[in-house]
């Protein structure tokens, strides 16, 4: 099977498991995925699946997860991720994916009024940034799901994530430099198109488009009005007080909408 296959036939497995079962193999799942990041994410899905099936058959005999592996599932993790090969390969995919998407959603946002350059340097150190913050976070996660458990060590956890939140939006918007781009006239134009055109292509070859829909109003809406700001009949109107002001509430109601959309998705991939 694929690596997709495997992580949906490991979700709908999962249902039929105990609550006590479903916890044990829950958080043993979310452990092996995070701290397994640098190795072969294909091999530790089948070992996964394969955890999960002999939970299910020892279930089936009245045993339950814990009878069945022990009270240690820190150590039968551990295990497993020692038996999985490192693949750099699928890490590196992984991050320049992420750079990628961050890229693009800050990207658009910023080239809606021509007479402002994009900051190119800045737009890197982010996103730099914000990919080691996510996998910092993640691997606090993952240890957190063993290591720590009362109620002062998550709230330093939860401390330490905020604070580096903090510095990623500190470093979006006061860090400035001097490798920027003009991307007023033809040039935008084009770039908008190019970026919404790969948008666009990415969510046509997504299989589950679901959990992506909600994001391609607010994409689309940022590639018109980018467009329209370059051109003469209405980049006047649109790069006035009153204009901008207009954007602003367009793109407001927008991301509520998103966050509307957001919401009922989730519910629906929930059930």
């Amino acid at each position: 099977m694929k690596e997709k296959e495997l992580i949906e036939t490991n979700a709908v497995l999962q249902e039929s498991l105990t609550k006590e079962n479903e916890k044990y193999y829950g958080n043993l799942l979310i452990y092996i995925r995070i701290m397994a990041f640098f190795r072969d994410v294909k091999k530790s899905e089948e070992l996964l699946l394969e955890v999960l099936r002999d939970i299910l058959d020892a279930q089936e005999q009245g045993l339950s997860a814990e009878e069945y592996f022990g009270e240690n599932p820190k150590k039968v993790a551990d295990d497993i991720i020692k038996q999985l090969p490192i693949n750099l390969l699928d890490t590196v995919k992984i991050i320049l994916i992420a750079l990628a998407s961050y890229s693009i959603f800050s990207i658009l946002p910023k080239i809606i009024f021509p007479d402002e350059d994009l900051d190119i340097g800045s737009l890197l150190i982010s996103g730099f940034y914000w990919t080691v913050m996510v996998i910092f976070a993640l691997w606090l996660l993952g240890i957190s799901l063993y290591r720590f458990k009362d109620k002062l060590s998550k709230l330093v956890l939860l401390l330490l994530v905020g604070l580096g939140v903090s510095v990623g939006f500190y470093i979006s918007f006061v860090v400035s430099t001097s490798f920027k781009v003009n991307l007023s006239g033809n040039l935008g134009i084009v770039t908008i198109i190019l970026i919404s055109g790969i948008v666009l292509y990415l969510f046509y070859k997504e299989k589950d488009k679901k959990l992506w829909a909600p994001f391609l109003p607010f994409i689309v809406t940022y590639g018109i009005l980018g467009i329209l700001t370059r051109i003469d009949i209405f980049s006047e109107l649109l790069s006035s007080k009153e204009g901008k002001i207009g954007v602003g509430v367009i793109l407001g109601i927008l991301l509520l909408l998103q966050y509307v959309f957001i919401y009922l998705t989730s519910k629906q991939l929930n059930k």
